[in-house]
């Protein structure tokens, strides 16, 4: 066997022996040089494993070059000749978001959704994949996180960036060639004698990394030769600056941490210095599945919407939301469901109900009513406290208007705004908060109180109604 094929397949099989939990392998085949050598080089390994490493590919078709149809079948007619099992997928692309992005993400989706228990996905990006990569980073701006580069190995499932009702974490990602250069995978193709296909928008040098590779790195290369065995420390320096600040982070994260994950202490995090605040809310929200914060989100988070106390900013899906001493995360689109325009007028037990003399007669009614995207009232039974039960088939509900002002039994008048604040309702509730009147008067705030008008006398026979909040934390 020539000594460049042998080189290669042992660096592979050590990169599997040192990455893989397992032998059972789903391999991404684009049918380029990298994918193609990587595939020949996978069944070399299963010939020598007496069974034991289970192979097949997957091709998936962007439709994006006229050649598309044709690469999807030489990587067919390849496979059947190395007797691997082959599958291939179309995939639609959504050009607005960026062709490049948008590819990435549609193709990582179907290796996911593909990948069978216990399986691992192997993809062929090698170390010249990895000098772009970094070059590309560093011209915008990454910090040790890209600058750590292509992962060799990592769990799947962060590249939808947290999508709603994606298993998050489903299957390995394992990259054997990344620290091998693609001159060697040219010297093994040749050697086996391989045929593969080449994809022409790679020499489109209006595509940032087409420009890197063919024009950036060829210079860096004419004038520092080793330059890739440097950046790769570099790589693993970043990495490890990385893995420091991600240990400070999850420290931090505790002492910050309330009873809830999605909402943080203001005080605490203020005490930290202003790079570990960045660095543990990155943390934090990364935690709760909310997309990366680019530079400036993250200096406007910590510097001017955590010092305050009433500030509110909206980052991808997130709403956080300061509340005194309290950072909350919660979810924009819940958040912007708009309550004051639901028809509540069927709802039973208040649309409205004949009159009441006893709870007896309420407990044939639901003991709970669910608003729709608000949560639900509960209803109890109580004596000489909360609402008369023969008021309390004359009420109806409504949501806030502004204006509002109510007399709490026992209480002077007072504006709705004002005993809200008073019992320090979170301001993104008060808007929501179901209020029961009667005609046109407020009678009752669920949780807070009754009008002195509507309230149940000593030994009457009474009904305490509670709002369960909807869960809008992210």
């Amino acid at each position: 066997m020539n000594n460049s094929v042998q080189q290669l397949l042992a660096k592979i099989d050590a990169a599997l022996n040192k990455q893989a939990h397992s032998r059972h392998f789903l391999l991404g085949l684009s049918g380029g040089l990298d994918s193609v050598v990587l595939l020949h080089a996978m069944t070399r390994l299963r010939e020598r494993s007496g069974g034991s490493l289970q192979l097949r590919a997957l091709h998936i078709n962007h439709q994006l070059q006229e050649q598309s149809a044709t690469w999807a079948q030489h990587c067919a007619t390849l496979c059947e000749s190395l007797a691997v099992e082959f599958s291939s997928i179309e995939v639609t692309i959504n050009a607005s978001a960026g062709i490049e992005n948008a590819a990435r993400q549609a193709r990582y989706y179907e290796f996911e959704a593909a990948l069978r228990e216990d399986e691992v996905l192997l993809l062929a990006h090698h170390r010249d994949d990895q000098m772009e990569t970094l070059l590309l980073r560093l011209i915008r701006g990454s910090g040790s996180r890209g600058l750590s580069g292509i992962p060799a190995s990592r769990e799947l499932g962060r590249e939808l960036g947290g999508e709603p009702g994606r298993e998050q974490g489903r299957g390995r990602l394992i990259r054997p060639l990344l620290g091998i250069d693609r001159d060697e995978l040219l010297l093994y193709a040749e050697a086996a004698k391989l045929s593969w296909v080449e994809d022409g928008s790679n020499e489109d040098e209006s595509f940032d990394r087409n420009y890197c590779r063919h024009t950036l790195l060829p210079l860096i290369e004419a004038r520092w030769p080793g330059y890739r065995e440097s950046w790769s420390k570099s790589a693993v320096l970043a990495r490890e600056s990385e893995a420091l600040l991600q240990e400070l982070a999850a420290m931090d994260l505790v002492a910050i941490a309330t009873e809830s994950r999605s909402v943080v202490s203001r005080v605490k995090l203020l005490a930290l210095s202003a790079t570990r605040r960045r660095n543990v809310l990155r943390f934090w929200l990364e935690g709760l599945g909310v997309e990366e914060l680019g530079w400036h989100q993250l200096h406007q988070l910590s510097d001017e919407v955590v010092p305050s106390s009433t500030a509110s900013v909206l980052i991808g899906g997130c709403r956080l939301h300061c509340y005194r001493e309290t950072l909350h995360a919660l979810a924009a689109a819940a958040l912007e469901t708009d309550v004051a325009s639901e028809d509540l007028s069927g709802l039973s037990p208040l649309s409205p109900l004949p009159p009441l003399s006893s709870f007896s007669q309420l407990l044939a009614m639901p003991s709970e009513v669910e608003l729709t995207n608000n949560g639900s009232l509960s209803f109890t039974e109580a004596s000489g406290e909360g609402v008369a039960v023969d008021k309390l088939g004359a009420m109806t509900i409504r949501y806030r208007q502004g204006g509002e002002a109510c007399r709490l039994l026992g209480r002077p008048n007072k504006s709705l705004k004002k005993i809200l604040q008073e019992v320090e309702m979170q301001p993104w509730l008060r808007s929501r908060i179901p209020l029961l009147y009667s005609g046109d008067e407020l009678a009752y705030i669920p949780g807070i109180g009754v009008s002195e008008a509507w309230a149940a006398k000593d030994g009457e026979a009474a009904c305490l109604i509670d709002w369960q909040q909807p869960d809008l934390a992210l």
